[in-house]
């Protein structure tokens, strides 16, 4: 039986992560694969969309993992630890308001 090898999409740095990870999505016949070579993770999708998604999941999920067992990690794991927290960090801030941008934002018309 013939093994097929994927074929390689793209390679860009993680949104947030200040270049230290990179994200690769590629192609295996049907499926696509979203990866995170750093720390050897990857997820498949019938969709680019969704292997997207089930990668960020994935990523949040580890670095809830990492930081819930943070006393008993090896240094690998300290090291897959501080990535993912500069990570979160950048999303952090991403989501956070500025300081300029006080104002509240109105989400629906009200009626008086």
């Amino acid at each position: 039986m013939r093994q097929e090898k994927a074929t390689r999409l793209n390679e860009v740095a993680l949104p947030w992560s200040d270049g230290l990870l990179s994200a690769r999505i590629s192609y295996k016949g049907e499926r696509t694969i979203a990866s995170v070579p750093e720390l050897g993770l990857l997820c498949y999708g019938n969709s680019q969309t969704e292997a997207v998604f089930r990668l960020f999941t994935t990523l949040l999920k580890y670095y809830r993992q990492l930081k819930a067992y943070k006393g008993r990690l090896s240094s690998k794991g300290n090291l897959h630890l501080s990535l993912l927290a500069v990570w979160m960090e950048g999303i952090e801030n991403k989501i956070k308001l500025s300081a300029t941008e006080k104002t509240p934002v109105a989400i629906g018309k009200f009626k008086s």
